[in-house]
């Protein structure tokens, strides 16, 4: 249902190649409650794991007219490297949804609670969900 809303300028192959992982840009920009959102996580975020996995970032909408760097986020989503959730719409849906469809794992720091009747299973966010720290300008995942 949501494959062809994410359509982005990857490459097939590098799908192919690589696995894939959801990325909640809204949680990655907010870490550690900043405030405003810091475009460099999202850059760290994509320097460091762009290597080892395709990724999807997806942003809520209303991280568009908080974020710091504007101009830099606007080539990001331009590039398509960023996708916004459409306004009045959790991009904590669109990315739950995309990863059970593609069976992917997501990266945040979020814990989904208020959304486990969307999980087909209550083990299935626990092996799916990948959290992060960002720490002297290096970014850091836990794999499940």
């Amino acid at each position: 249902m949501f494959n062809l809303w994410f359509q982005s300028n990857h490459p097939q192959e590098v799908s192919k190649m690589k696995p894939k992982i959801i990325s909640d840009i809204s949680n990655i920009a907010g870490y550690f409650n900043k405030f405003p959102p810091k475009f460099e996580n999202i850059r760290i975020m994509f320097n460091t794991l762009k290597s080892k996995y395709w990724i999807l970032g997806i942003a809520d909408w209303k991280l568009f007219n908080c974020i710091d760097f504007l101009e830099s986020y606007k080539n990001y989503i331009v590039r398509r490297i960023i996708i916004h959730a459409p306004p009045n719409i959790p991009a904590d849906i669109l990315m739950i949804r995309e990863a059970i469809e593609s069976d992917n794992l997501i990266l945040t720091n979020d814990k989904l609670r208020e959304y486990g009747n969307l999980f087909p299973s209550e083990s299935w966010l626990e092996s799916h969900r990948v959290s992060f720290d960002i720490f002297d300008g290096k970014f850091i995942i836990y794999i499940p």
